[in-house]
């Protein structure tokens, strides 16, 4: 018997192997045409002024709200907890609201005095 013949394929069918040079030809341009897409979006994004300068803006003010929130809660806690202990109805309820209160808006000052990085780096 002689050699089998090399797997010719059948008449309207591509050959697996060009096929699959095909393909990863397609996908070689493809990965260009995105790795052109992404870098001008980035550029354009820096250049409009958007981006991490928003995101930074918004996590800066999600801090500031909990600040504050956190400071009163805190001070009518221990305000409700010493009321409780000392029969003293809402007299530490109170005032250590109004203490929770001055600590949360300290707080929020001092995020607000903090410096700010801009996207051009200088910090002003």
């Amino acid at each position: 018997m002689g050699k089998p013949e090399p797997h010719s394929p059948e008449p309207g069918k591509k050959d697996p192997l060009t096929e699959a040079a095909e393909l990863k030809s397609r996908l070689e341009a493809l990965k260009v045409d995105l790795g052109d897409a992404v870098a001008s979006e980035k550029a354009e994004s820096i250049k409009s002024g958007r981006g991490q300068v928003s995101g930074g803006a918004l996590g800066v003010g999600m801090r500031a709200g909990s600040e504050l929130t956190a400071g009163v809660l805190v001070g009518c806690g221990i305000g409700y907890l010493l009321d409780r202990q000392f029969e003293t109805s809402p007299l530490f309820l109170i005032i250590f609201m109004m203490f929770g209160m001055a600590t949360g808006f300290w707080n929020v000052y001092r995020i607000g005095m903090r410096k700010s990085g801009t996207p051009d780096g200088n910090g002003k």
